[in-house]
């Protein structure tokens, strides 16, 4: 899709920085010297045309009280396509990818327990008769921020950002109000002029004594305390030019991983970078998402990391095929 100047503001702001107010496209509208009628049908139209997947928020699992981890598994040539429909059938796995490896399909999996995530993947084990599989929950979170830049105005690095011990991440409890503003926020958000007004609106029809500004105050505070960790869109990059993503895996001494880290997370081109565990027949301990217009210019953004970084040369596993992506539907069970 081609992308007009409007266009390409609204969605690089948006990813990530969605105004979570009465009127979200005005306040848009005032910072891009517009209207909110023109950035209301940018983004309609983008919607439309499937760049943007989805908008609303998108949760910190450990924040809720849930686990995640990222899998891969060895599947026989002849059986990924059914392998990775089994695999898919879970609601728990929300992305589901094929790469080039002999570890070939790879999968994110949250679950409301370590135990549970476990028992998934005993399942798949016995289901499909391959129990090669990697199980490879974070250790440090050095960034994770699916922030393309359709403008050229961002600088080539950023500052690092804090890092995270998912292990140590005290969850929120909350409230049965709580838990229903949690599952719409998760869903898409509508496209209208007060959308947070019809949040509202859905949860009176339900039975929830909440208005508009309770609505705000706890989406708004969900933000500031991480909980929720991004608001705005999720967008489909290859509808945007950026069809090349690879994940770099990279062995780092155990006593450089906290020097490393940031400085891999200050690429704009990574999106993703984590510490995980290794195991005996996978040595990576590094993860960095790069994504790239070309498989050449991922190339050239871990070329910049290692030169960056003193490390041994990545093994950069690019995706083939997106058997699912999808949001996690917490408290979709009414906990």
């Amino acid at each position: 899709m081609e992308l007009s100047e409007l266009d390409r503001r609204v969605l690089t702001t948006i990813q990530a920085s969605f105004p979570i107010k009465a009127r979200p496209y005005a306040a848009l509208a005032g910072e891009f010297g517009s209207s909110e009628a023109e950035v209301l049908a940018s983004v309609r139209h983008m919607k439309a045309e499937g760049v943007i997947r989805r908008m609303g928020a998108i949760f910190d699992s450990h924040r809720l009280g849930y686990r995640s981890t990222l899998c891969a598994i060895a599947v026989p040539e002849e059986r990924i396509e059914e392998v990775a429909a089994l695999i898919g059938e879970y609601h728990n796995v929300t992305h589901n990818y094929e790469r080039e490896d002999r570890y070939n399909v790879w999968f994110t999996l949250i679950a409301p327990n370590q135990a549970r995530i476990e028992a998934i993947l005993d399942e798949i084990a016995e289901r499909t008769g391959i129990d090669d599989i990697l199980d490879l929950p974070a250790i440090r979170l050095f960034k994770i921020k699916v922030d393309f830049d359709f403008t050229g105005e961002r600088k080539q690095r950023a500052e690092a950002l804090p890092i995270i011990k998912p292990a140590e991440i005290e969850p929120v409890h909350l409230s049965r109000e709580e838990k229903a503003l949690a599952r719409l926020l998760q869903a898409d958000l509508p496209l209208v002029e007060h959308p947070f007004a019809h949040i509202a609106r859905t949860l009176v029809e339900c039975g929830y004594d909440v208005d508009e500004p309770w609505v705000l105050e706890r989406t708004a505070a969900w933000s500031e305390s991480r909980v929720i960790r991004r608001f705005g869109a999720a967008i489909k990059h290859h509808k945007t030019g950026f069809s090349a993503n690879a994940m770099g895996v990279w062995s780092c001494p155990e006593e450089r991983v906290e020097e490393v880290g940031p400085i891999m997370a200050s690429f704009k081109e990574v999106s993703h970078c984590y510490q995980r565990p290794t195991a005996p027949t996978w040595p990576a301990n590094l993860y960095t998402m790069i994504h790239g217009r070309t498989r050449e210019e991922c190339e050239t953004v871990a070329e910049s990391i290692r030169e960056a970084t003193g490390l041994e040369k990545p093994r950069l596993l690019y995706s083939i095929r997106e058997f699912k992506k999808a949001s996690m539907k917490y408290f979709a069970e009414g906990d």
